[in-house]
């Protein structure tokens, strides 16, 4: 990995941090105000409608340009105004992954924000970025070390917001976005699906869901009455962007297909395959037709059942194993002590905590995740990557902007031990074919697998 150059203003503990998209809310240019207050130099770039209309104000610059002319632009500016820091929210979007390739040519630390894995009310920051990306070990032998003293997490929920403020920061984000295209021709949105066609699907879709929650509780309860044996799919949002680039799966009804698949094959004669539809899914894609259909070709249609709500965690607490992608929900079962497989690339994803055995034998015989594992992990994440917070209610930004602020002038995970120079998930998502950019394009660890390989190695012979 490159060396990160902190610059003058660094050694004297001043920073010099470039802000690019936040969240749906003021949060990114409140952020920008705290760090500029502590004395920090501060420059946020706007790419977008919805970048405007939250973050407007001192400090900010407007970037309508071409989307090809970004990454020299971003770069140039970042060398002229000698940036220490790179601030973005989600790692992966397009914006965001030219910035970090121009970063990492300069030594620039890059951060990426967003929400946690320690739902509901904690924020992620991480140096690099998450998934893939992440440097946050993978070794649960040096994560058990690393939080050794640590202190538990409280959980207890302290922040929160409601669902219409949420939802209506979304559509005027999104949708301001699509509507304002001519005046920002050169910004990309990682977003799989038209925003109105998207915000239009919700209407039927929360109607649906609120019709049918009542059956699904029901179907709960009779399913953990009767005792039955049974393996839960927690279905992500299909345009889950975690998908696209943290797994080798195109399309989340690969995934699907997959799974059900293989229980037919190898999964108990007597064992039920529970599928649970995620709670915000838009509804464009048919899921009770798609799993009734996959199930029938393959002849476990009376073994495979379909959820459109229930209680997730008293599931988890009977279930005999959960599969996901790389969902929160793997966190959650891990905690509940349920077995996890895990098919794509998740920070929780290591041996001693998720099956690191194939899709077939984890019917039968799951590799049960160590307590004191997750008990560690829980305590490492907190401590080393997460914020308490909230990007929505105002008490709840006030504390989350404080404590990043505060992370960011501590060094974020870097006192915890809990930075892994070259990300450890690297090579597993070259294994998984997943591309591995920034990291591909200028780093010794991309360009083919000897690369990946070779990087890996220069890095190790110079101590990490």
């Amino acid at each position: 990995m490159a060396d990160h150059r902190d610059g003058a203003d660094a050694r004297r503990g001043a920073m010099r941090v470039m802000l690019l998209q936040g969240p749906p809310s003021p949060f990114a240019r409140e952020l920008g105000a705290a760090l500029a207050a502590r004395g920090h130099h501060v420059t946020r770039v706007l790419l977008s409608f919805g970048d405007w209309l939250f973050g407007r104000g001192a400090g900010a610059v407007l970037w309508r340009g071409r989307f090809e002319e970004w990454e020299t632009w971003v770069e140039a500016r970042m060398r002229a105004e000698g940036i220490t820091h790179l601030v973005y929210y989600a790692d992966r979007q397009p914006h965001h992954v030219a910035a970090q390739r121009a970063a990492r040519r300069l030594g620039v630390r890059c951060v990426s924000y967003e929400n946690g894995y320690l739902r509901p009310d904690w924020i992620l920051v991480e140096e690099g970025g998450q998934g893939a990306f992440s440097h946050f070990p993978a070794d649960l032998a040096l994560v058990k070390r690393l939080a050794a003293g640590l202190p538990e997490p409280e959980m207890q929920r302290r922040y929160g917001h409601g669902f219409a403020s949420e939802a209506v920061a979304e559509v005027a984000c999104h949708l301001g976005n699509w509507l304002f295209a001519p005046v920002f021709p050169g910004f990309r949105a990682d977003r799989a699906v038209n925003p109105v066609l998207e915000y239009l699907s919700y209407l039927p879709r929360h109607v649906q869901a609120w019709r049918g929650a009542g059956a699904a509780d029901r179907a709960v309860a009779r399913l953990i009455a009767e005792g039955r044996r049974f393996h839960l799919i927690a279905l992500q949002m299909a345009g889950d962007y975690q998908i696209r680039a943290n797994s080798g799966y195109a399309d989340l009804r690969d995934f699907l297909a997959e799974v059900i698949a293989s229980h037919a094959r190898h999964g108990p004669a007597e064992g039920l395959l529970v599928v649970k539809r995620h709670p915000m899914d838009n509804g464009r894609i048919n899921w009770p037709r798609v799993v009734a259909r996959m199930a029938r070709r393959a002849g476990v249609a009376d073994r495979v059942l379909f959820l459109d709500g229930g209680d997730l965690g008293l599931l988890l607490r009977h279930a005999a194993g959960c599969v996901v992608v790389n969902s929160t929900v793997g966190l959650h079962a891990l905690q509940a002590g349920c077995p996890v497989l895990c098919r794509g690339i998740a920070v929780y994803g290591m041996a001693g905590l998720t099956h690191q055995g194939g899709l077939d034998g984890f019917w039968t015989a799951p590799e049960r995740p160590d307590p004191d594992g997750v008990a560690a992990l829980v305590r490492l994440m907190a401590a080393a990557i997460h914020v308490r917070g909230d990007f929505l209610a105002p008490e709840g930004r006030r504390a989350a902007v404080t404590a990043m602020v505060a992370r960011l002038e501590a060094g974020l995970a870097r006192p915890f031990g809990a930075f892994v120079p070259v990300p450890p998930r690297l090579m597993q998502a070259r294994a998984a074919g997943i591309p591995i950019a920034p990291w591909e394009a200028n780093h010794p660890m991309g360009g083919g697998s000897g690369g990946l390989v070779k990087g890996v190695a220069a890095q190790v012979g110079r101590g990490m």
